[in-house]
């Protein structure tokens, strides 16, 4: 057993691909959730008091203090937001406001201060001050620590820099950290984020592109060690990736190539007394890198280096240029790739003591394949193979019932890893969840501990920048599998209501019925046939072509892959169709009905219904839109007036531009007016 991610609410900016959500931070006291929204130079404020229904009720704009929010937290009910300079190499600002979004007071810290965090007793707040090149300066990277042990309004800071390391770039570099040439240390490491130990006393500080980590002591702002974090040999079992765009197929398996680990995020933990950080390993460039087919390989460490080339092979991985020409002679020795590919734990010393190797690659293979390695769509399939995959860039730790859990946001592909770190050496990986019909881009991530959280179940709060969503998910605190096979299964009591976090089918062709009362059941594997029965449940579909009927109550539904068969049956449902082509039908209720991907067929049935009419997503045809009952949802920045409206033979047709959105069988084109269309957000 396990515990399972349910979402269960969502705000939706109405701002796709310009990152309108990225970091979010919660406030227990008010039950607000403050979000980054870049495109507005603004901190958007949320209540989840019902967490089913986030609502914007203000923003925080930042704009009078400088060029716009890079980051946010919140501790005892003050909130800190780093604000960077509109000179791209002068000092930031920290901005602190109460939870009401009144200005408190101001700090001035280093350069492009890109993250914020508290210490766990709330007195001090630490700034990864980035301080990236411009095009005449480059600035110098630093850790502002500001104690507001006194009060915001008496803040003072301190600033750990990394001074005292000039000079000893030879030496860092033979410890691994990568450091660029002509470049003193000070000037070249740039802070990223920043993990609190947790006792309050230590933090680790990524130091993505220079695959290291900084350990600093917070009470005197000094740091102590610059850690370099090594290599990830991808020629070794359980380290496959796929390293080609162009093949286009799935092609996991070993290469002679290094992965630079250059963690993005990091969070910390504590197990058996010890604390542990673990890292999302996305991997970034400075406009150094190469295609392997442009670099001249060594012959002895590639004995055949025109094969090794081709678009297929290894041609078209994108390596660094810096790293690799060991004897200095012109040629490449090693091939060094850029992220993991993964998460990592590490020790409180810095020693690494687990990685989860190829499982991000193998587990999307296996569940998302007409999504691998992609922008979380299918038209994109197979197009980050080239570039660090599945980029895992988020990362937030929380304790369920005793036991610790990692949750991992993959940026390209989309969704949430899940793995149980209670034993740091041996985790155990327990979900993976991609609503990418939605939520596309996780950037931030907050766990909701069950005490903090609005509903009293613990929570994980996302940041989707390219959707522009922020997504709340419940945590449940169990899973039951199924064995594998094909099962037959009956669910005799609710499993949500028993605080169960649902049934999962592992394989197999299932048929499942739920009980009276709130289920969770996932398919999974398999053409399954699925029932909810009594209570408000959620259904998912899984793989293959499933059959799902909701029953009574107010049901969630998602065919995810597979030319699925929906049906809501009584009461408020919610349909997706997920990709594929599917058969929707609310049945009775007022419901509301995502198409997805793929040309599917949609019936409304009886009550006041809401086709969701979204871009890219396929001609879909409803059978029985109902002029003045039924309306046709907008969501991803789509408007009225974008959209055509044509008469076909016995149908209407909605396009946007060349793209036909849905038809609309049975229905006039002059009985469609704005009034029909709902802005969805």
């Amino acid at each position: 057993m396990a515990i399972g991610l349910t979402p269960i609410g969502r705000y939706e900016s109405g701002i796709f691909d310009e990152s309108a959500a990225e970091i979010v931070a919660h406030d227990p006291g008010t039950q607000r959730l403050f979000v980054v929204n870049a495109n507005n130079a603004a901190v958007d404020v949320l209540d989840i008091g019902d967490p089913t229904n986030p609502t914007l009720i203000s923003t925080i704009d930042v704009t009078s203090i400088g060029a716009g929010a890079n980051s946010v937290a919140v501790a005892n009910g003050v909130v800190a937001v780093a604000v960077e300079n509109e000179d791209e190499v002068a000092p930031g600002t920290v901005a602190f406001f109460d939870a009401n979004g009144s200005f408190l007071n101001s700090v001035t810290v280093g350069v492009l201060p890109d993250m914020v965090t508290f210490t766990p007793d709330g007195q001090k707040v630490l700034v990864a001050n980035e301080g990236e090149p411009g095009e005449e300066e480059d600035p110098e990277g630093s850790i502002s620590i500001i104690d507001i042990s006194g009060g915001v309004a008496s803040a003072t800071v301190m600033t750990a820099d990394f001074t005292a390391f000039n000079g000893r770039e030879n030496e860092l570099r033979g410890r691994e950290v990568r450091i660029f040439p002509d470049k003193t240390v000070a000037e070249d490491l740039e802070p990223e984020y920043i993990a609190v130990s947790p006792d309050g006393s230590t933090a680790f500080v990524a130091l993505q592109e220079n695959n290291a980590i900084a350990r600093v002591n917070i009470g005197t702002a000094t740091v102590e060690e610059i850690i370099g974090l090594g290599y990830k040999d991808h020629s070794l079992p359980g380290n496959t990736l796929d390293a080609s765009d162009e093949d286009g197929a799935i092609n996991l398996q070993n290469w002679p190539v290094f992965g630079m680990f250059m963690p993005d995020s990091i969070a910390s933990f504590e197990a058996n007394g010890q604390a542990y950080y673990v890292t999302a390993n996305e991997g970034d460039a400075r406009d150094e890198d190469a295609r392997v087919a442009d670099l001249t390989l060594d012959p002895t460490a590639f004995p055949n280096p025109a094969a090794l080339q081709e678009e297929g092979q290894l041609g078209r991985l994108e390596v660094s240029t810096i790293n690799g020409d060991i004897d200095g002679d012109g040629d490449y020795d090693r091939l060094f790739a850029y992220g993991g590919r993964s998460f990592t734990i590490w020790d409180q010393f810095g020693d690494r003591v687990y990685d989860s190797g190829d499982d991000f690659g193998r587990i999307t293979a296996q569940l998302f394949p007409e999504i691998f390695n992609s922008n979380g769509n299918v038209d994109t399939f197979d197009s980050r193979s080239d570039a660090k995959g599945a980029e895992p860039e988020a990362i937030a730790t929380g304790v369920v019932d005793g036991s610790t859990y990692a949750f991992i946001g993959l940026e390209r592909i989309g969704g949430i890893m899940v793995y149980n770190v209670s034993n740091p050496t041996a985790p155990n990986f327990v979900q993976y969840i991609n609503p990418n019909e939605v939520d596309i881009g996780p950037e931030g991530l907050e766990f909701i501990a069950a005490a903090d959280s609005p509903n009293g179940s613990p929570l994980l709060a996302v940041g989707n920048e390219v959707s522009g969503t922020t997504t709340l998910y419940q945590i449940n605190p169990a899973f039951f599998d199924l064995d594998n096979g094909s099962n037959v299964f009956t669910v005799t009591a609710g499993l949500l209501n028993q605080r169960i976090g649902g049934l999962r089918s592992l394989d197999g062709d299932d048929a499942i019925t739920g009980s009276a009362s709130a289920d969770l059941i996932n398919g999974n594997l398999g053409n399954d046939s699925i029932s909810g029965d009594g209570g408000d449940d959620i259904l998912f579909g899984g793989q293959n072509d499933d059959v799902l009927n909701g029953g009574e109550g107010a049901d969630t539904i998602n065919g995810n892959l597979g030319n699925d068969t929906i049906s809501g049956g009584s009461g408020d449902d919610i349909l997706f169709g997920g990709q594929n082509d599917d058969v929707l039908n609310g049945g009775e209720g007022n419901d509301v009905l995502y198409g997805d991907l793929g040309s599917d067929t949609i019936t409304g049935g009886a009550g006041n219904d809401t086709f969701v009419l979204r871009p890219g997503g396929g001609n879909d045809a409803i059978a029985d839109f109902q002029d003045g009952v039924d309306s046709l949802g907008l969501r991803a920045g789509l408007s009225f007036e974008q959209l055509s409206i044509v008469q076909g033979d016995g149908a209407t047709f909605i396009d946007l531009g060349a793209e036909r959105l849905v038809t609309l069988n049975g229905v006039q084109a002059n009985a469609i007016g704005a009034d029909d269309f709902a802005i969805l957000g």
